[in-house]
């Protein structure tokens, strides 16, 4: 299956669609209840998940039909973005088929699915029970608590889970749920709370675009003072090691999240005379030269970095073209250049700007096909890469090879549903 394209007008309907809450419905699902609704949308006002974006979707469709120009941009959403990170950098076809990242056929919800496993489990249970001639027990289940409960533990809480599900059987039906339904991202998430430096007092790694992450650890540390004769207990953060922690899951899986926001604003907003330029230099320059390169200029210190980066992670930020000019392109090898002329070619063909909220992103409507595109790709490039081999290396300051569960990078560049 490949990806679904659609002309702008069926984004400004796709998008007014989506903010009175039908985000998770097939895309031509939606663009047909526009249709349906088109004359009667105003009444549907007090309906809406999202009532002032609905009213602005409305207004941008109305002044687009009448031939005038807007500038609304419409929202695409990633579906369950931690998710879909994690199964990325594990390469699990499973566990990128419910977050979307590969294609089904259908729009997944990832909660609601664990939902209905954890349901079904449940039922299979309750029948033994009554088969048994005992009374049922426990509390029903609630969507929202399932997906509070799936998303805070694949950044690694314990708490939260136990919060809803008790720690009894529907503990252990939850946990049989998400490990069945995200096998490769379950394993990864807990392979990074395993690399928890008891001895450290901050972890730290450094992206392929040269983001560097530092993490201190913070521990509360209570005392009593004295004030007016009474005693009072006084909590502070201190910077100390600690012998464990949760936080390293949920920091590494966020920071690869901020490299994709950045990198989606560098693909999608570029400078046209750069990617000429540059696009001219991967097909004239001459071959690379094998000297010794000692970088001095800025320009030169900066893309020895990111090419450094690319040669350990895989991964060749588009930040690259910030810092390459004809002087200095000789550094990259012959390998290198392929690889930043893929990068080249699979930008969009016009600049665009982009908004962003978290894993939201914005973009006027003719663009909407782009910003699909650009996001599925950058996914593609993490599943193809050795990214999370090297952020888990640096962090533990040894060599930690993480093997992929399958290669889904081609898969994933057809995805329909990644951004939703």
């Amino acid at each position: 299956m490949t990806m679904q394209t659609f002309t702008p007008e069926q984004y400004l309907m796709i998008d007014v669609a989506n903010n009175f809450g039908l985000d998770k419905e097939l895309w031509e699902d939606r663009i047909s209840w526009f249709q349906d609704n088109e004359y009667n949308l105003a009444e549907l006002i007090p309906q809406a998940d999202s009532p002032a974006l609905f009213v602005a979707g409305i207004k941008a469709y109305s002044d687009h039909i009448q031939g005038m120009p807007i500038s609304y941009p419409i929202s695409l959403d990633a579906t369950a973005s931690g998710a879909q990170l994690l199964a990325v950098m594990m390469g699990c076809e499973v566990s990128a088929s419910q977050c979307n990242v590969v294609d089904t056929g259908r729009r997944e919800d990832l909660y609601t699915n664990v939902y209905s496993k954890m349901q079904d489990l449940e039922d299979i249970a309750d029948a033994q029970i009554e088969a048994a001639g005992m009374e049922l027990q426990g509390a029903k289940l609630e969507r929202d608590e399932v997906k509070e409960a799936v998303m805070t533990s694949l950044y690694g809480s314990k708490a939260v889970p136990k919060k809803y599900f008790g720690e009894g059987e529907q503990l252990m039906r939850f946990y049989e749920s998400v490990t069945t339904m995200l096998p490769g991202a379950w394993w990864l998430n807990e392979k990074l709370l395993s690399l928890w430096n008891p001895e450290a007092l901050e972890h730290s790694w450094i992206l392929p675009d040269n983001f560097h992450v530092i993490v201190k650890n913070m521990v509360l540390v209570t005392e009593s003072v004295m004030f007016l004769d009474k005693p009072y207990e006084v909590t502070t953060q201190e910077n100390q090691a600690s012998d464990t922690g949760l936080s390293i899951a949920a920091n590494a899986t966020h920071s690869v999240d901020g490299l994709v926001v950045r990198e989606m604003g560098r693909r999608c907003d570029y400078n046209s005379a750069t990617v000429a330029m540059l696009m001219e230099q991967c097909l004239t320059a001459p071959k690379h030269i094998d000297v010794e390169f000692k970088p001095i200029l800025e320009d030169d210190i900066q893309l020895d970095n990111l090419l450094g980066h690319y040669r350990i992670s895989g991964f060749l930020s588009a930040r690259v073209m910030e810092f390459t000019n004809p002087r200095n392109f000789y550094i990259f090898s012959m390998e290198e250049r392929e690889a930043l002329w893929n990068l080249l070619e699979s930008l969009p063909k016009k600049p665009f700007s982009i908004l962003t909220t978290h894993d939201c992103f914005r973009a006027h409507p003719n663009y909407g096909n782009d910003l699909r595109r650009q996001y599925n790709r950058i996914l593609s490039e993490i599943a193809d890469s050795d990214l999370i081999s090297d952020i888990a290396s640096q962090i533990t300051g040894r060599d930690v090879v993480i093997p992929k569960l399958g290669n889904i990078g081609a898969k994933i560049l057809e995805s329909n549903y990644a951004l939703s």
